[in-house]
Protein backbone atom coordinates (compact mmCIF):
# COMPACT_ATOMS: atom_id res chain seq x y z
CA UNK A 1 0.00 0.00 0.00
CA UNK A 2 1.24 3.36 -1.36
CA UNK A 3 0.79 5.24 2.57
CA UNK A 4 2.78 2.30 4.38
CA UNK A 5 5.36 2.96 2.49
CA UNK A 6 5.29 6.37 3.28
CA UNK A 7 4.44 6.09 6.69
CA UNK A 8 8.06 3.82 7.68
CA UNK A 9 7.21 3.18 10.98
CA UNK A 10 7.23 6.32 11.99
CA UNK A 11 5.53 5.30 15.56
CA UNK A 12 8.19 3.63 18.26
CA UNK A 13 7.00 1.51 20.80
CA UNK A 14 6.68 3.23 24.50
CA UNK A 15 7.58 0.00 25.99
CA UNK A 16 4.32 -0.52 28.17
CA UNK A 17 2.31 -3.62 28.34
CA UNK A 18 -0.56 -4.29 25.76
CA UNK A 19 -3.36 -5.25 27.43
CA UNK A 20 -6.14 -7.74 26.34
CA UNK A 21 -8.23 -5.61 23.44
CA UNK A 22 -11.65 -6.35 23.54
CA UNK A 23 -11.91 -6.53 20.04
CA UNK A 24 -10.48 -7.47 16.78
CA UNK A 25 -10.03 -4.00 15.75
CA UNK A 26 -8.62 -2.56 19.51
CA UNK A 27 -6.09 -5.40 18.80
CA UNK A 28 -5.03 -3.77 15.88
CA UNK A 29 -4.94 -0.46 16.84
CA UNK A 30 -2.57 -1.77 19.97
CA UNK A 31 -0.08 -3.59 17.71
CA UNK A 32 -0.75 -0.33 14.69
CA UNK A 33 -0.01 2.10 17.85
CA UNK A 34 3.21 0.36 18.65
CA UNK A 35 4.52 0.65 15.25
CA UNK A 36 3.32 -2.36 13.48
CA UNK A 37 2.72 -1.49 10.04
CA UNK A 38 1.13 -4.38 8.90
CA UNK A 39 -1.47 -3.99 11.67
CA UNK A 40 -2.00 -0.41 10.15
CA UNK A 41 -1.86 -1.66 6.57
CA UNK A 42 -5.18 -3.95 8.16
CA UNK A 43 -7.05 -0.87 9.45
CA UNK A 44 -6.74 1.30 6.32
CA UNK A 45 -8.16 -1.87 4.34
CA UNK A 46 -11.36 -1.52 6.55
CA UNK A 47 -11.91 2.07 6.54
CA UNK A 48 -10.12 3.91 3.39
CA UNK A 49 -12.75 3.21 1.19
CA UNK A 50 -15.21 4.73 3.82
CA UNK A 51 -13.08 7.74 4.13
CA UNK A 52 -12.48 8.52 0.39
CA UNK A 53 -16.32 8.27 -0.05
CA UNK A 54 -16.73 11.03 2.66
CA UNK A 55 -14.23 12.84 1.12
CA UNK A 56 -15.09 12.51 -2.45
CA UNK A 57 -18.70 14.11 -1.80
CA UNK A 58 -17.18 16.98 0.36
CA UNK A 59 -14.31 18.19 -1.99
CA UNK A 60 -15.68 16.99 -5.28
CA UNK A 61 -12.69 16.29 -7.41
CA UNK A 62 -10.97 12.61 -6.92
CA UNK A 63 -7.68 13.96 -6.85
CA UNK A 64 -8.39 15.60 -4.19
CA UNK A 65 -10.04 13.22 -2.45
CA UNK A 66 -7.36 10.71 -2.36
CA UNK A 67 -5.04 13.62 -1.28
CA UNK A 68 -7.75 13.73 1.62
CA UNK A 69 -7.61 10.15 2.23
CA UNK A 70 -3.56 9.75 2.52
CA UNK A 71 -3.32 12.44 4.34
CA UNK A 72 -5.94 11.21 7.22
CA UNK A 73 -4.21 7.96 7.69
CA UNK A 74 -0.98 9.56 7.60
CA UNK A 75 -1.59 11.65 10.47
CA UNK A 76 -3.67 9.24 12.05
CA UNK A 77 -0.53 6.37 11.89
CA UNK A 78 1.50 9.04 13.48
CA UNK A 79 -0.51 10.25 16.02
CA UNK A 80 -2.52 6.92 17.09
CA UNK A 81 -0.12 6.68 19.97
CA UNK A 82 -2.34 9.33 21.94
CA UNK A 83 -5.37 7.89 21.51
CA UNK A 84 -6.69 7.18 24.61
CA UNK A 85 -10.08 5.55 23.77
CA UNK A 86 -9.67 2.92 20.92
CA UNK A 87 -13.24 2.21 20.57
CA UNK A 88 -13.62 5.72 19.10
CA UNK A 89 -11.04 5.22 16.22
CA UNK A 90 -14.30 5.54 13.64
CA UNK A 91 -15.10 8.94 15.07
CA UNK A 92 -11.14 10.50 15.50
CA UNK A 93 -11.13 9.01 11.92
CA UNK A 94 -13.92 11.25 10.57
CA UNK A 95 -12.39 13.96 12.07
CA UNK A 96 -9.38 14.01 10.40
CA UNK A 97 -10.41 13.83 7.45
CA UNK A 98 -13.14 16.56 7.86
CA UNK A 99 -10.22 18.47 9.31
CA UNK A 100 -8.54 17.92 6.04
CA UNK A 101 -11.31 18.50 3.86
CA UNK A 102 -11.84 21.89 5.82
CA UNK A 103 -8.54 22.97 5.07
CA UNK A 104 -8.68 22.21 1.00
CA UNK A 105 -11.96 24.27 1.11
CA UNK A 106 -10.31 27.33 2.88
CA UNK A 107 -7.17 27.21 0.67
CA UNK A 108 -8.70 26.10 -3.22
CA UNK A 109 -12.04 27.19 -4.98
CA UNK A 110 -13.98 23.66 -4.90
CA UNK A 111 -15.06 22.33 -8.38
CA UNK A 112 -18.38 20.49 -7.88
CA UNK A 113 -19.03 20.18 -11.66
CA UNK A 114 -16.13 17.40 -11.91
CA UNK A 115 -17.74 15.44 -8.87
CA UNK A 116 -17.50 12.02 -10.14
CA UNK A 117 -19.43 9.51 -7.35
CA UNK A 118 -22.31 7.20 -7.68
CA UNK A 119 -25.59 9.13 -8.76
CA UNK A 120 -27.85 6.46 -6.93
CA UNK A 121 -25.88 7.64 -3.97
CA UNK A 122 -27.11 10.84 -3.92
CA UNK A 123 -30.55 9.40 -4.95
CA UNK A 124 -30.34 8.42 -1.30
CA UNK A 125 -31.03 11.50 0.34
CA UNK A 126 -34.73 11.44 -1.19
CA UNK A 127 -35.31 8.76 0.63
CA UNK A 128 -36.84 9.94 3.67
CA UNK A 129 -40.66 10.40 5.10
CA UNK A 130 -39.95 14.60 5.18
CA UNK A 131 -39.77 14.76 2.25
CA UNK A 132 -42.90 15.11 -0.45
CA UNK A 133 -43.60 13.37 -3.70
CA UNK A 134 -43.67 9.97 -5.69
CA UNK A 135 -40.85 8.10 -4.38
CA UNK A 136 -40.75 6.25 -7.64
CA UNK A 137 -40.90 9.24 -9.97
CA UNK A 138 -37.77 10.10 -8.14
CA UNK A 139 -35.90 7.18 -8.01
CA UNK A 140 -36.47 6.52 -11.78
CA UNK A 141 -35.30 9.63 -13.73
CA UNK A 142 -31.68 10.00 -14.40
CA UNK A 143 -32.31 13.41 -15.43
CA UNK A 144 -34.19 13.98 -12.01
CA UNK A 145 -30.76 12.38 -10.54
CA UNK A 146 -28.69 15.14 -12.25
CA UNK A 147 -30.59 17.61 -11.05
CA UNK A 148 -30.48 15.78 -7.23
CA UNK A 149 -26.35 15.64 -7.26
CA UNK A 150 -26.29 19.38 -8.75
CA UNK A 151 -28.71 20.72 -5.52
CA UNK A 152 -26.63 18.84 -3.06
CA UNK A 153 -23.08 20.12 -4.23
CA UNK A 154 -24.66 23.72 -3.14
CA UNK A 155 -25.96 23.01 -0.36
CA UNK A 156 -23.37 24.84 2.89
CA UNK A 157 -20.93 22.61 3.90
CA UNK A 158 -22.50 22.43 7.23
CA UNK A 159 -25.14 20.91 6.10
CA UNK A 160 -23.58 18.69 3.00
CA UNK A 161 -21.17 17.23 5.87
CA UNK A 162 -23.88 16.09 8.13
CA UNK A 163 -26.59 14.84 5.68
CA UNK A 164 -23.21 12.90 3.59
CA UNK A 165 -22.62 11.38 7.46
CA UNK A 166 -25.88 10.36 8.12
CA UNK A 167 -26.91 9.49 5.01
CA UNK A 168 -24.42 7.95 2.56
CA UNK A 169 -21.95 7.07 5.48
CA UNK A 170 -24.75 5.36 7.86
CA UNK A 171 -23.76 7.12 10.88
CA UNK A 172 -25.69 7.74 13.67
CA UNK A 173 -26.66 11.16 15.20
CA UNK A 174 -24.37 10.41 18.25
CA UNK A 175 -21.47 9.54 16.36
CA UNK A 176 -22.04 12.46 13.98
CA UNK A 177 -21.78 14.76 17.35
CA UNK A 178 -18.93 13.53 18.02
CA UNK A 179 -17.17 14.32 14.94
CA UNK A 180 -18.46 17.39 14.11
CA UNK A 181 -18.09 18.75 17.76
CA UNK A 182 -22.04 19.83 17.98
CA UNK A 183 -24.90 18.60 20.47
CA UNK A 184 -27.51 15.25 18.68
CA UNK A 185 -30.24 18.32 18.68
CA UNK A 186 -27.97 20.43 16.27
CA UNK A 187 -26.75 17.59 13.74
CA UNK A 188 -30.51 16.62 13.60
CA UNK A 189 -31.22 20.01 12.74
CA UNK A 190 -29.24 20.21 9.77
CA UNK A 191 -30.12 16.80 8.42
CA UNK A 192 -33.53 17.88 8.32
CA UNK A 193 -32.53 21.82 6.80
CA UNK A 194 -30.44 19.74 4.55
CA UNK A 195 -33.29 17.31 3.36
CA UNK A 196 -35.83 20.77 3.38
CA UNK A 197 -33.50 22.42 0.98
CA UNK A 198 -33.39 19.83 -1.29
CA UNK A 199 -36.74 19.19 -1.55
CA UNK A 200 -37.66 22.80 -1.85
CA UNK A 201 -35.40 23.20 -4.92
CA UNK A 202 -36.10 20.02 -6.20
CA UNK A 203 -40.07 21.12 -6.43
CA UNK A 204 -39.22 24.41 -7.95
Amino acid sequence: MGTMERLNNTVSPDGAKAEASNSPLESLLQKAATGDSQAFSDIYDLFAAKIFNFASHMVGVKEDAEDVTQNTFFLAYRNLKGLRELEHFEQWLYKIARNEVYKRHRKIKLRPDSLDDDENGLILVLKSPDLDGNPEHKLISAELGQKIRTVFKKLPIQYRETLILATLQGLSYQEISGIVGRSISSVKMDVHRARMIIAEKMRK
